[in-house]
């Protein structure tokens, strides 16, 4: 009995031992530990329009200060950096050419572990993935998070010419548009109406133009609407245009013109007399 009391006194030392030692083993780095905070950002890529701002908002978990830490947003490669933030001040000469001037730093919220960058003035080289690093000094975490650029290019214009055989010659154009824009031609009646579309990138902007083409009968269609689209934005540009009906035509390009002639000669003979 007695050395059963023995054990029975010695097993809560043993159990405390074994914390003590988990608790070692986790607060030294490499043996396994996990990290002290962690880095997350949105789960949904961030939406901007070309000319437009674009926040890129990160924070950490737990939410600890990072007052004293390098933040720091860039994207293939750290360096050099879309925008560095280090223990309270700005560092732009670590910046990409292409964000110099471009970048805020939003500081609310960092004393609770968030943080964003903004980019102002938007434009297609800016889309795609950017990443956000925290560094305490002794250790990092970072998170990625995606920029999508959307451009609404600029009011569709049409163009309209019928052949003396009564076909129509329509195009549409536009410009300053991202990504590739959506062509759509449509008669009154909701229609589809097939089309020619050639578009275009320009290396400046890498903004996309477009330029479609009809040709259909002009008793087949009362009037045609170009409608463009980007995939990223539920808004889209249309523009209409009526024809006149077969027998205005008709008027406008018989009638009308022998009207005209026989006015012309009815005038001459008349000022023929008068002399």
């Amino acid at each position: 009995m007695a050395k059963t009391r023995g054990q029975d006194a010695f097993r809560p030392i043993g159990s405390v031992s074994l914390v003590l030692l988990q608790l070692l083993s986790g607060a030294i780095p490499g043996n396994g530990g996990k990290a002290d905070f962690e880095v997350f950002g949105p789960r949904e890529p961030v939406l901007a329009k070309v000319g437009e701002d674009a926040d890129l908002p990160c924070y950490l978990y737990p939410n600890i200060s990072a007052e004293d830490m390098e933040l720091q947003w860039y994207r293939d490669q750290p360096s050099p950096a879309v925008h560095v933030h280090r223990k309270g001040k700005d560092v732009p000469e670590e910046q990409m050419a292409l964000y110099q001037g471009r970048t805020t730093f939003l500081k609310d919220g960092v004393a609770q572990g968030r943080a964003s960058v903004r980019i102002h003035n938007v434009t297609t080289f800016d889309n795609g993935t950017f990443h956000c690093q925290f560094n305490d000094g002794t250790m990092s975490a970072e998170a990625t998070l995606w920029l999508r650029v959307a451009g609404l290019g600029s009011e569709p214009r049409i163009q309209v010419q019928v052949d003396q055989d009564g076909v129509v010659r329509a195009q549409c154009t536009s410009a300053g548009w991202y990504p590739e824009p959506q062509v759509e031609w449509r008669d009154f009646q909701g229609q589809m109406l097939p089309s020619e579309t050639n578009i275009s990138i320009s290396p400046t902007t890498g903004l996309w133009a477009v330029a479609s083409s009809l040709t259909v009968p002009s008793k087949a269609v009362g009037g045609m609407a170009c409608s463009i689209s980007s995939p990223l934005l539920t808004e889209k540009k249309v523009s209409r245009h009526h024809l006149p009906d077969p027998a205005s035509r008709w008027f406008l390009s018989t009638t009308l013109p022998l009207f005209l002639a026989a006015a012309v000669l009815v005038a001459t003979f008349t000022c023929l007399l008068w002399r």
